[in-house]
């Protein structure tokens, strides 16, 4: 590399002085505008990178933010101005777990950084690890005990576990401190919906439905719409429903449809169409070939979202001989390696033991999820991994394979009312007609796949678990070699000392809710134009139309 010109140098050090005059006084904008302009003149120093990747953070442009942080950090990995541009860089472009890693590394050189352990708390709650997320909240109180902004995420967090006393206790204390805190506002809206105070959550909504927040106004939107539901205006829940998703959708479309993206509905219909011509013998893996992992059986828990797989995880969960884990992404590495278009038949030609990197790759994100499996059953419970039936039968063949099944007008209609962390997948979920597409693809590659692989699958209906949950919980323990166990009737306790990092929190630790089947006849006017898609799978699920 040539050495910097004398030149150069002298620029480097006139954008110094004057970005560091301007932050002196307090114009951050010109500071950052003087740093894009120092790149964009191609000086590489790590201070005015970060300026500049501020600059494209305030101009809407996260892509070159995060590359801008990026090349920061290569020339300064260990200066916590960089680390710290860096995290927001990867949570604006939904790296969640990069900016968790980023995090712990900045507070390594500065344990006692609030702001840095605030951040770490937002991204675990964005990648809903509840629990880690609170806790880390509670550390950031510990050393801020009047910060508005982790009292309100904790009150959000509480009102998610159906806790709402405490929600209400966390808003009333953010309140307190700060009377604008809209996240303390919405807290305690979804203590009233859990505590079916309807019409006092309407009220406590209305002023916030024009939030400037795109997120705010969407959950209140949505909290509008669950309010309504609640006093049986399903016409206008429905409304407010749809109108929530639209507000969403606006604010992740430039994410998630960006041009050269891959939508996570095309990526379905590619698989589709790959394992339509798949020849069997290569994707059948033989079942002596599975390598001995650290439990006796391993078993995936998958389905589609909101067809009961939050309640069927917490039984299982309650069984001694049962480890389970909720929907952390530990496929992650092999889905990276392999789901690209050109991966797939370099997957198809490779033998069991040239996937030993990709096995012991998934249970590393196993152990980093913070799960030990130490029974002899092991749960991975994450509904859409039925996209990736492919991975695990290369990688584990001798996996068995849960499929959740529920009535699908219910399941897309919960996909449709209910708010997720948003992914790709999720994203797919944001009007009525894309979950149903959605919906429609991943249950035709399903099919798919059980026709090409060499799968092990128990279907279970959520119906006839909540109406017989004994019976079906037998069967099911019959399928993965273990006894019925007593403990299992009391899952709804062991839940709530477990705590659920899913949308279905508050429900399942109420135990069985037999009120969940059927919900979708209040709105069967407005489900009416997506039923071609889905009454083929009422008929190939059994349910009547």
């Amino acid at each position: 590399m040539a050495a910097p010109s004398a030149s150069s140098s002298m620029d480097l050090q006139r954008y110094m002085r004057a970005a560091g005059d301007a932050m002196r006084m307090g114009d951050m904008a010109r500071a950052c505008h003087l740093g894009m302009e120092a790149v964009s003149r191609g000086i590489e120093n790590e201070q005015l990178l970060t300026l500049a990747a501020y600059a494209s953070v305030n101009t809407g442009n996260d892509a070159k933010a995060l590359e801008l942080a990026l090349r920061a950090r290569g020339l300064a990995p260990r200066s916590l101005d960089v680390l710290t541009a860096l995290v927001l860089c990867q949570q604006r472009n939904g790296l969640f777990r990069e900016a968790v890693e980023t995090c712990d590394a900045a507070l390594k050189l500065s344990p006692g950084n609030a702001r840095l352990r605030f951040n770490k708390a937002c991204a675990l709650e964005a990648m809903s690890e509840i629990a880690k997320a609170s806790r880390e909240f509670e550390r950031v109180l510990d050393a801020e005990p009047r910060n508005a902004e982790a009292l309100s995420h904790l009150a959000n967090l509480a009102a998610q576990r159906g806790e709402a006393k405490a929600s209400r206790d966390y808003a009333a204390r953010a309140l307190q401190v700060d009377p604008r805190q809209t996240a303390a506002m919405l807290a305690l809206a979804t203590a009233d919906v859990e505590e079916k105070k309807f019409e006092d959550a309407l009220t406590r909504v209305k002023p916030l439905l024009a939030d400037t927040s795109l997120v705010n106004r969407s959950i209140a939107q949505a909290l509008a719409g669950d309010a309504l539901d609640g006093l049986n205006r399903a016409e206008e829940a429905f409304a407010a429903y749809a109108a929530s998703k639209e507000t969403l959708k606006a604010f992740y479309r430039p994410v998630y449809e960006a041009a050269g993206t891959e939508r996570a509905l095309a990526r379905v219909h590619r698989l589709e169409r790959y394992f339509r011509d798949a020849p069997k013998d290569a994707w059948r893996a033989h079942k002596n070939d599975a390598s001995p992992g650290p439990v006796k059986t391993h078993v995936f828990l998958v389905g589609f979202p909101r067809s009961g797989t939050t309640l069927l995880e917490q039984i299982l969960a309650s069984h001694r001989d049962v480890v389970s884990m909720e929907e952390r992404d530990c496929l992650i590495d092999a889905e990276r390696a392999f789901l690209a278009p050109d991966g797939l038949d370099r997957l198809a030609n490779m033998r069991h033991t040239d996937l030993t990197a990709a096995r012991e790759a998934y249970w590393q994100r196993v152990e980093e999820a913070g799960v030990t499996p130490s029974t002899p059953v092991f749960v991975d419970k994450m509904p859409l991994n039925t996209v990736l039936l492919c991975l695990i039968a290369k990688l584990f063949p001798q996996a068995k394979i849960l499929f959740a099944l529920r009535d699908p007008r219910d399941v897309v209609l919960s996909c449709f009312r209910r708010r997720f962390v948003m992914t790709a997948q999720m994203y797919e979920l944001v009007t009525l007609e894309s979950a149903a597409k959605y919906y429609d693809a991943v249950m035709r590659l399903a099919e798919r796949y059980r026709e090409k692989l060499d799968l092990d699958v128990h279907a279970l209906r959520y119906e006839a678990m909540v109406a017989d949950m004994e019976t079906e919980m037998r069967a099911v323990c019959a399928f993965m070699g273990i006894a019925w166990d007593e403990s299992m009737r009391d899952f709804a306790s062991r839940a709530r000392q477990r705590g659920i990092d899913t949308p279905s929190a508050a429900q399942v630790s109420r135990g069985l809710y037999t009120q969940g089947a059927g919900q979708w006849q209040r709105y069967a006017m407005q489900l009416a134009p997506v039923m071609p898609l889905l009454s083929p799978w009422l008929t190939r699920y059994g349910y009547s139309e």
